[in-house]
C-alpha cells in the first residue's frame, strides 16, 4: 500500500501511543487544506476514550518540526475526498478531522498549497453559481423551497461586510423615510414586507419568513451572517384579504407601490435596463381609515359598522372646572359629530360619548390629559380591543396652531369659515388634530362640508348613557359581546348596510317629540294596512343594494374606480326610472302617511335636478364591467357624449393610430424583401408584430432583423423599424391610459360637486329602510301600536320581554306606573325573572319611542327623557376600584343625571348588594328615600333581597310591593323546600330569596344544601326570637305609659298595633 507520504508529499502522521516506538500512519486531516474561517470544533485535552482518533500533524519535507494534537470526537462522521485520494487502513477508524490553530510549524509543501487553492476557487464558484442562479431581475431572491436552506458561505480567512442588493437599498431608503408604518411593498406580482416588518407580519399571518438581516441600521452579529434583507410576502390578488388582517391587529399599514410603467421605464434612454422600478408611497390605512371598495365581495370587513376616530382635548375654564373638547368623523360616511361638556368627577359624560360613538382610534397631545381622563380611556379600550390610543407631540403655540388651521384650511371655504369662526378654540384644536392625522390617508375633504357637522348633544332625542345601553344590551349581548341577542338584532331587518348604520343610531338615540314618534307609527301603518305596488317595486330594488353611502364619501374621496362609480350611478339610475314609471301623482295619492310622503317628495325633486340618467349616458356599460382593467380604464367613456375636455385623449388615439399605420407599411416592405404577398404579422408568448420565417428560407432574411424566437421549423424576427414603433406603441399606450385615467378623475370631480344633493337622495334611502325594518319588526304577532299621552305614565297590558320571548315561551305582566304610584319594589326568588321583567319595561319604552309597535296587548306611555340604570356590578382591579366602589359609583352617576329636564325611568338592581347587610340596607334605603322625596318626575323599579325595603310601603303611598310568583313545595319536615318559578308578576312581598334552589340548579350537592338549609333555619329562629324580644319590650314600655297617665292617644295607637302585630 502506497504510503500517505508519496501520495502527498511532505506529510508523514503517527497516532500518539506509537510516538515512543513504531510509527502507525493515519489518514491527514482535510481541513488543513482550507484558510481557518468557518466555525472550529474546540481543541479537547489529549487524554480521550478508545473511540476517540488522535491526528498528529507533522512538518513538510523533512518532517522536523514539533508535534501537535487535536483530538475529534466521533459523533460527527464525514466522508472526505482525501479518504478516496489516499488508500490507508486505518479509514474505518478516522470519523472526522480538525485543524490545530495551536501549530506552528513552517509553511506547508507547494503542492499542499495548490491543493488547497484549486479546492477553494471550486467551492466559491459553486456558490456563486447557486446565489446567482436564484436571483431575479431586480437583484431579489426568488422564492423557492430550496433557497430557504442556510446558504454555504465561501471559505475565506475574513467575513467581509455584506452589500445589500439595489433592491434591498431602495427599501432601506424607504423604511427609513416611514418607520411608524408596516410596508407592504410591491415588488413584480407580489407584496413583500422586510426586516421587522416581516417578523411582525409573519406571526399575525403565519406565513413563511425567508431569513436575513432584520435591522436597517444598528446591524446585530445574527445580522451579519447574511447578505440580504429578511422578508415574507403575499399575492397581489390577496393583498387586501391580508391587510384587514393586519389593521384588526392595531397596525398602521403603507403600500408602496412601483410607480413606473414598464414601457416608460425602458424608453427612458438616461437610466440603465437593469435600473430598479420607482418606487413610492401611494397609499396609508389604519382598521378606522380602511374604507377601500371590494368588487369581487372577497374581503372580511363588515362595512355596516362605523369605525370612527376621535380627538380629545381638555381645558380649564374660566371659573375653574375642567372642560373636554371632543370631535370625532367617521370617513365611511363623512359625519362629524362634536361635543363640549364638563367633566364630572368619575367621567361619566366622557364613557357616555364612548360608547354611543365607539371610536377605533383615540387621538391627544401628549402629557394633556388628566389622570382621570385617561384611565376612563384605558378602561374603554380593555372592554373594546380594536381600539388604539395614539398620542401626538403637543403643538408649542396652541393659538398658532388653530390659527394656521383657520387661514390656511377653512379660509378656503368661506361658508365652513363662518361656522368654525364661531366655535371655541378647543375645537378647533381638535379638529384640526383629526385633520392633520387624517391628512396622510388622503381623508380629510370630510371637513369641507358644513352639513358633516352635527352636534352630539341633540335635544330631540332621548339620552341613554353608556351604563343604560350596556345593562339594556341594545347593542350587544352580556355574555360574549356579540351582536346576536342585543335589541339591534331583534329589530334589524334592514335591506342596506346604509339602512343598517341608520337604524343603529335610531336605537342609541329614542324620539322625544310626540309628533316625530307618531309620523313614524303612522308610516308602519300605511305599509301594514294596504298593498302599494310603488312601494313594493321600491323595497325590492334596495335589496342587493352597494353601499351608496360608502361610495360617496369614496368619489368625495378621490379614490372610487371606474367600476364602483357605474355601479353607484347605475343603482341611483334604477330608482329615477322607477320614480319616472309611477310619475309624482300616482306615487304620492297612493300614501297617507306625512313622512312617506316627504321622503318621496324629496327623492322625485332630487331625481329631476340630478339628471342621473345623462350622467349614466356618457358611460359605456360593457367597459364598466368588464374584468380587464385596461379595458375598464380605456374604453370607459362614449366620447361621444361626454361633456369633460377629452383633447389629451384623442390626442394619444390619433398618435397610436398612425403607429399602426407605420406598422402597416413596414409589413408591406418585409413582404417585398421575403417575397411573401400575404404576410401577416403573428403573435406568439404575448409577443406581438413578429415575423415568421421558414427555416429553409433564412438566407432572405437581413443580417439587421432581430430574432425574438424559434422553432425546428420557423424563426420570428422583428425589424429594428418594427422594434422601434413596438417601443413607441407601448410608451404612447402608457400615455394614453394615464390621459383617460386624467378624464375619469375630472368627471370623478364633476359627479362630487353634487355631493349635497346625493347624500340627501340617500338619507332618503336609508330612512325608507329604516321604516321597513320597523314595520318587519312590528308585523310580529302580539306587537301592538303603543298610545302616547302628555303625562307620566307607564301603563303596559301582558307585556312581553321581546329579546327573552324570541328564545324561549315568555309569561306576561302587566305594569301600572304613575305619579300615584311612582315606585315598585320588586322582590322575589333568585332567578325568578325580576331582572327580565323590569328590563321588559325599559326595552318597551326605547322601542315606542323608536316609532316601533310593542309586545304587549295595549299600552299608554308618556315621553321620557332618560333612562337611568344601574344593573349589577363588578370591581376594576386596574383601576383600583372594588365592586361596591363601581357600585355606589354608578349610583351617584343616576343621582346626578336626574336633574335633566322631562320623565325619567330609574332601575335600580339590588342595590346595597356589594357590602355588609347592614350598610347596604341602610344605603339602599336612604337612597330610594332621597328619589321619592325629590320632586323630579321620576318613575323607579328597585329590584332588592332586603325585606325591610318593602316597608316604605308604608311610609310612602307612592311606593307599591310587587314580587315574582312562585310555588313552594316540601316534601317532609325539616327539608329545604323545592321551587316552581311561575315568572309572573304578584302584589306583596317575597317571604324567601330561594338561593339554595339556585344552587341545586348550579350542580351543588344535595347534601351541602341540606346542611345549609339547617343553618338558615337555625339563624332564622335566633333573629326571630331577638326581634320578638325587642316587639316585647316596645310593647312593655308603651302600656306602662298608658297605665300612668303619660302616654297620649299616639302611644294608643301604637300600642293597639303592637298588640295586633303580635
Amino acid at each position: 500500500m502506497p504510503s500517505l507520504g508519496s501520495a502527498c508529499p511532505g506529510f508523514e502522521l503517527f497516532s500518539t501511543d506509537e510516538m515512543k516506538g513504531t510509527v502507525r500512519k493515519v489518514q491527514p486531516s482535510i481541513s488543513q487544506f482550507f484558510s481557518p474561517s468557518r466555525k472550529r470544533q474546540q481543541t479537547r485535552p489529549t487524554s480521550s476514550s478508545n473511540d476517540d482518533v488522535t491526528v498528529v500533524v507533522l512538518d513538510d519535507d523533512e518532517g522536523k518540526s514539533d508535534v501537535a494534537e487535536t483530538v475529534v470526537a466521533e459523533t460527527v462522521i464525514a466522508k472526505t475526498a482525501v479518504d478516496k485520494a489516499c488508500n490507508v487502513d486505518q479509514t474505518d477508524r478516522v470519523r472526522r478531522f480538525g485543524y490545530d490553530k495551536a501549530y506552528t510549524g513552517k509553511e506547508p509543501s507547494k503542492e499542499v498549497t495548490a491543493v488547497r487553492e484549486r479546492f477553494r476557487k471550486t467551492l466559491s464558484q459553486r456558490v456563486f453559481d447557486r446565489q446567482s442562479s436564484k436571483m431575479d431581475e431586480d437583484g431579489d431572491e426568488i422564492d423557492d423551497e430550496d433557497n430557504d436552506s442556510f446558504p454555504v458561505q465561501p471559505a475565506t480567512k475574513r467575513t467581509k461586510k455584506s452589500k445589500l442588493t439595489p433592491l434591498d437599498e431602495q427599501v432601506k431608503e424607504l423604511k427609513l423615510q416611514h418607520m411608524d408604518k408596516v410596508l407592504a411593498i410591491q415588488v413584480g406580482y407580489k407584496y413583500k414586507f422586510f426586516c421587522q416588518d416581516a417578523v411582525r407580519v409573519h406571526k399575525i399571518l403565519n406565513i413563511m419568513l425567508v431569513p436575513g438581516k432584520l435591522n436597517l441600521i444598528n446591524e446585530t452579529a445574527a445580522d451579519m451572517l447574511y447578505h440580504k434583507l429578511a422578508y415574507c410576502s403575499i399575492p397581489e390578488n390577496r393583498l387586501h384579504i391580508h391587510l384587514q388582517r393586519l389593521l384588526d391587529k392595531g397596525l398602521k399599514v403603507g403600500i408602496v407601490d412601483q410607480a413606473e410603467a414598464s414601457a416608460v421605464k425602458t424608453l427612458d434612454d438616461s437610466r440603465p435596463a437593469s435600473s430598479l422600478f420607482k418606487r413610492k408611497l401611494s397609499k396609508v390605512f389604519t382598521k378606522a381609515t380602511y374604507i377601500e371598495y371590494d368588487e369581487k365581495n372577497s374581503g372580511v370587513k363588515d362595512d355596516r359598522a362605523v369605525d370612527s376616530l376621535m380627538s380629545i382635548i381638555e381645558h380649564n375654564s374660566s371659573d375653574g372646572k375642567l372642560h373636554i373638547t371632543i370631535v370625532t368623523v367617521q370617513p365611511l360616511t363623512g359625519e362629524i359629530i362634536y361635543d363640549e361638556f364638563e367633566a364630572d368627577f368619575l367621567r361619566n359624560e366622557l364613557n357616555t360619548r364612548l360608547h354611543h360613538l365607539e371610536p377605533i382610534e383615540i387621538l391627544y397631545f401628549e402629557d394633556s390629559l388628566s389622570e382621570l381622563t385617561i384611565q376612563t380611556l384605558d378602561a374603554f379600550v380593555r372592554q373594546n380591543s380594536s381600539t388604539n390610543i395614539r398620542k401626538t407631540t403637543f403643538p408649542l403655540l396652541k393659538k398658532t396652531y388653530y390659527d394656521v388651521y383657520m387661514n390656511n384650511y377653512v379660509s378656503q371655504w368661506p361658508q365652513l369659515f363662518d361656522f368654525m369662526s364661531s366655535k371655541s378654540p378647543q375645537f378647533q384644536i381638535a379638529t384640526a388634530l383629526l385633520l392633520d392625522y387624517l391628512r396622510e390617508f388622503d381623508l380629510d375633504a370630510a371637513f369641507h362640508i358644513e352639513e358633516n357637522y352635527k352636534n352630539f348633544q341633540d335635544h330631540t332625542h332621548m339620552k341613554l348613557n353608556a351604563l343604560t345601553l350596556q345593562n339594556l344590551e341594545l347593542f350587544q349581548n352580556s355574555t360574549n359581546g356579540e351582536e346576536y341577542g342585543s335589541l339591534l338584532w331583534l329589530m334589524n331587518h334592514t335591506r342596506t348596510k346604509f339602512g343598517f348604520r341608520l337604524l343603529r343610531k335610531w336605537i342609541s338615540q329614542p324620539l322625544v317629540q310626540r309628533e316625530q314618534i307618531e309620523q313614524r307609527l303612522d308610516a308602519i301603518g300605511n305599509i301594514h294596512d294596504s298593498y302599494n305596488h310603488f312601494l313594493e317595486s321600491f323595497a325590492s330594488l334596495l335589496k342587493n343594494c352597494p353601499d351608496l353611502e360608502k361610495i360617496l364619501n369614496r368619489i368625495h374621496y378621490g379614490k372610487v374606480g371606474h367600476k364602483e362609480l357605474y355601479v353607484f350611478l347605475n343603482k341611483l339610475n334604477e330608482f329615477n326610472n322607477l320614480i319616472t314609471k309611477f310619475g309624482r301623482f300616482d306615487i304620492l295619492t297612493g300614501l297617507h302617511s306625512p313622512l312617506l310622503k316627504t321622503l318621496f317628495s324629496n327623492m322625485i325633486q332630487l331625481c329631476l335636478d340630478l339628471e342621473i340618467n345623462q350622467v349614466l349616458n356618457m358611460i359605456h356599460s360593457p367597459s364598466a364591467l368588464s374584468e380587464d382593467p385596461d379595458e375598464r380604464i380605456l374604453t370607459y367613456f362614449v366620447l361621444e357624449n361626454l361633456t369633460i375636455n377629452h383633447d389629451s385623449v384623442l390626442q394619444e388615439q390619433a398618435e397610436i393610430k398612425n403607429i399602426e399605420k407605420s406598422f402597416e407599411q413596414e409589413l408591406k416592405d418585409c413582404s417585398t424583401i421575403l417575397k411573401k404577398p400575404h404576410l401577416q404579422y403573428v403573435t406568439k408568448s404575448k409577443e406581438p408584430y413578429l415575423i415568421e420565417v421558414h427555416n429553409a428560407n433564412l438566407k432572405k432574411v437581413p443580417k439587421e432583423w432581430i430574432k425574438i424566437s424559434s422553432t425546428k421549423l420557423v424563426s420570428r424576427f422583428r425589424t429594428p423599424t418594427t422594434n422601434k414603433l413596438y417601443k413607441e406603441q407601448l410608451y404612447h399606450r402608457e400615455l394614453y391610459k394615464q390621459a383617460c385615467c386624467d378624464v375619469f378623475d375630472e368627471f370623478t370631480s364633476e359627479v362630487d360637486r353634487h355631493y349635497t344633493q346625493l347624500s340627501k337622495f340617500i338619507r332618503c334611502l336609508s330612512e325608507y329602510d329604516c321604516i321597513l325594518s320597523l314595520a318587519a319588526t312590528s308585523s310580529v304577532t302580539g306587537f301592538t301600536k303603543p298610545v302616547f299621552v302628555d303625562e307620566r305614565i307607564v301603563r303596559i297590558h301582558q307585556g312581553r320581554n321581546p329579546i327573552v320571548e324570541h328564545f324561549s315561551n315568555f309569561v306576561s305582566n302587566s305594569t301600572n306606573l304613575s305619579p300615584q304610584c311612582q315606585c315598585s319594589i320588586v322582590t322575589g326568588p333568585n332567578m325568578g325573572g325580576k331582572s327580565s321583567y323590569v328590563k321588559q319595561i325599559a326595552l318597551i319604552i326605547i322601542m315606542a319611542q323608536i316609532g316601533c309597535y310593542v309586545p304587549a296587548e295595549s299600552s299608554t306611555l308618556g315621553i321620557f327623557s332618560t333612562i337611568l340604570t344601574r344593573m349589577g356590578a363588578q370591581d376594576d382591579l386596574l383601576k383600583g376600584e372594588s365592586t361596591f366602589f363601581t357600585e355606589m359609583s354608578q349610583m351617584m352617576s343616576i343621582l346626578n343625571e336626574m336633574s335633566v329636564k322631562g320623565n325619567k325611568l330609574v332601575i335600580l338592581d339590588e342595590l346595597g348588594r356589594g357590602t355588609g347587610t347592614a350598610d347596604g340596607i341602610a344605603l339602599a334605603e336612604a337612597i330610594l328615600e332621597y328619589i321619592l322625596q325629590e320632586e323630579n318626575d321620576t318613575l323607579t323599579l328597585f329590584i332588592t333581597h332586603f325585606p325591610s325595603i318593602c316597608k316604605l310601603s308604608e311610609k310612602y303611598s307612592g311606593v307599591q310591593n310587587f314580587h315574582m310568583g312562585y310555588i313552594e313545595e316540601r316534601s317532609k319536615e325539616g327539608d329545604w323546600p323545592k321551587v316552581t318559578f311561575l315568572y309572573n308578576l304578584v302584589e306583596g312581598m317575597a317571604k324567601n330569596s330561594y338561593g339554595l334552589n339556585v344552587a341545586k340548579l348550579a350542580g351543588v350537592d344535595d347534601v351541602l344544601i341540606q346542611r345549609a338549609f339547617e343553618i338558615s333555619e337555625t339563624r332564622r329562629v335566633q333573629v326571630e326570637q331577638h326581634q320578638s324580644f325587642k316587639e316585647t319590650l316596645a310593647v312593655r314600655d308603651e302600656f306602662q305609659r298608658v297605665t300612668q297617665g303619660e302616654g297620649e292617644l299616639k302611644s294608643v295607637m301604637r300600642l293597639k298595633k303592637y298588640i295586633d302585630e303580635c
